[in-house]
């Protein structure tokens, strides 16, 4: 992902005018209007400004792990840190220099696989700091204190087609849920760089649907076509624990191209499923303003009964258009399939790549890229009253 920039000739500026854009000086986020009450806990939390991070509640605790800053000016670029906290505003730093190296692009998920619950980092795209070496991953990490980190599942080369293992890639996205009666890890997704393609067909999208009862050993699901995508959002009901995924990106899919397969005309609408493998559209989105719709790096969160879309990047290309109201709306899904917008504003301004946790009936939205802001340490949460 590249960080959006100021266009620097006159000519530039005027066709940014012209397609409707504002600059980012005339740029303001209308405030937040829809059911939510937000809190900013704090401006600048002690962990340094990133994105592409996860967080996750274990332990009665908020946990921030990983991550990029491309503008740090001392040290490694991709983070490798554990940090926690009991409140959001106190951090404690857990681990400095955590072994699965330097990583963005991850996911991170809570889940007992019998033994008890811990944490679990699942690939991404990890940068060794001492050798400069960098590649996309498809290890799985395990911790039950954020500070002893153990190597469950080891880096691995599949065939990119392979049922056996999944191929390295990040922006995927993993989540818990339990079908016919077993807990698994789903993921779902994601994208890679291919090293012996040309350049125009290096980069991969995934639509794929990989499942684990421990995060050792995984099954591939004979999943019906989605859309290839990464940079999407999901989350489950836990009322019912249906799997939902929307939007993401794609990227540019050449004619010609054999190496996965195209997009669907619908592939930007909610897509569901009640177990990994059978995956319906809501067909009642057509009916819905499609603007909301066509985001990337943005939240799934349930909140009652109603399913939450949050703020985003456009998923046309990798820059993010923070002027257009569709990147930083709200929009909600009641029950009966209710489509709404929830509030074209956003308290805690537009931005993408942020983590979010949920305890307790409160949505937490941590760090993130804010655009002409850059990276962001910021941390908010969200509760309706």
């Amino acid at each position: 992902m590249k960080s959006p920039f100021l266009l620097p000739c006159t000519a530039a500026l005027l066709l940014l005018s012209a397609c409707e854009f504002e600059s980012y000086r005339d740029y303001r986020v209308p405030p937040y209007e829809g059911v939510f009450s937000w809190t900013e806990v704090t401006h600048e939390a002690p962990w340094c400004n990133r994105f592409d991070h996860t967080s996750v509640w274990y332990g009665d605790r908020l946990w921030v792990m990983g991550g990029y800053n491309p503008g740090k000016v001392k040290g490694d670029t991709y983070l490798e840190d554990v940090w926690s906290s009991a409140d959001g505003q106190e951090w404690i730093l857990v681990n400095a220099s955590a072994p699965w190296l330097g990583r963005r692009g991850h996911a991170s998920v809570v889940f007992d696989d019998g033994s008890g619950p811990a944490m679990y980092v699942i690939g991404g795209f990890a940068v060794d700091e001492e050798t400069g070496y960098r590649e996309y991953r498809n290890d799985v990490w395990r911790s039950t204190d954020g500070a002893i980190w153990t190597q469950i599942k080891e880096r691995t080369y599949p065939e990119l087609d392979s049922l056996y293992d999944w191929f390295p890639r990040f922006n995927h996205t993993c989540l818990t849920a339990i079908h016919g009666g077993t807990a698994y890890i789903y993921l779902i997704g994601g994208a890679t760089m291919l090293e012996d393609h040309n350049a125009r067909y290096s980069m991969i999208y995934f639509n794929d649907v990989w499942r684990s009862a421990d995060g050792i050993t995984w099954e591939r699901l004979p999943s019906d076509d989605f859309g290839i995508r990464s940079e999407h959002a999901a989350t489950v009901d836990p009322a019912t624990n249906r799997i939902y995924i929307q939007g993401g990106r794609h990227g540019v899919i050449f004619e010609g191209v054999e190496n996965g397969t195209h997009p669907l005309p619908d592939w930007h609408w909610l897509w569901s499923s009640d177990d990994g493998i059978r995956w319906t559209p809501a067909n009642d989105t057509a009916e819905f303003a499609q603007s909301p719709l066509w985001r990337a790096e943005h939240q799934l969160v349930f909140y009652g009964e109603s399913l939450f879309g949050l703020p985003g990047k456009s998923n046309s290309n990798a820059h993010f258009h923070f002027s257009r109201k569709e990147d930083y709306t709200f929009w909600r899904m009641d029950p009966g399939n209710l489509w709404s917008v929830d509030s074209e504003g956003s308290d805690f301004g537009a931005r993408y790549g942020y983590s979010m946790a949920v305890n307790e009936g409160m949505v937490w939205i941590l760090g993130g890229d804010t655009g002409a802001g850059g990276p962001a340490n910021d941390v908010w949460y969200g509760e309706i009253k």
